[in-house]
């Protein structure tokens, strides 16, 4: 599994090699594990399979009772991957609390899915590449340390966290290759394949009041 570590405009820095062993670390403790976030490996795995076979023309039908189990499941497999990694932890800490306590993705916290031609076993990359249109003041508000983005791909499945601590601002869903399944489910009139991973990280990243 490859883990990249990229800069607010897309560059690499460094790239490191994780095994599934190296998710289990010191903020995510064993009964998590082996409790309630088993609990949503179970309930996703049906579905996940279902995606993983490229789904395109029922994606609605499938999607319709159970995006919000696969919503979580992205956003803990994301906050877990963004902690274990060697990327520093762009994820804050009180969203790890909230989803502890609380069971639930953090406000603003936007979940996309889409696909691709180009298959990889599994990857991710992370960053802060979330632009902001509006008031351009908020580069320096401390807040703004906050952002984060998580892209993942498993074969042609493609699965994206992104988060705006700007609570004004309201995600820009206007990509015809993303498919929104939190905090709502929305797809675009003609669903399209991405190009590729790296497109479908990038695309999609736009905060607006």
């Amino acid at each position: 599994m490859g883990l990249q570590h990229m800069t607010f405009l897309g560059q690499q820095i460094s790239e490191r090699q994780l095994t599934p062993n190296t998710l289990v670390n010191g903020l995510i403790c064993k009964l998590c594990n082996n409790g309630w976030m088993s609990l949503i490996e179970s309930d996703v795995k049906a579905l996940l399979l279902a995606l993983l076979k490229q789904p395109t023309t029922n994606l609605s039908t499938l999607l319709k009772e159970d995006h919000l189990v696969l919503a979580k499941w992205t956003f803990k497999t994301a906050i877990i991957l963004n902690h274990a990694s060697n990327y520093r932890n762009i994820v804050p800490r009180r969203h790890f609390r909230h989803f502890y306590q609380h069971k639930r993705i953090p406000e603003n916290v936007t979940v996309l899915m889409g696909f691709t031609k180009e298959t990889e076993k599994i990857d991710w990359v992370q960053s802060q590449g979330v632009m902001h249109t509006g008031d351009a003041s908020i580069s320096s508000n401390p807040r703004f340390e906050d952002i984060y983005k998580i892209t993942i791909q498993l074969d042609h499945l493609l699965l994206k966290v992104i988060y705006s601590p700007f609570y004004e601002y309201n995600y820009v869903f206007d990509q015809d290759d993303h498919v929104m399944i939190h905090p709502n489910l929305w797809a675009p009139n003609s669903f399209k394949i991405a190009e590729n991973f790296h497109s479908f990280d990038i695309k999609g990243s736009l905060y607006s009041t």
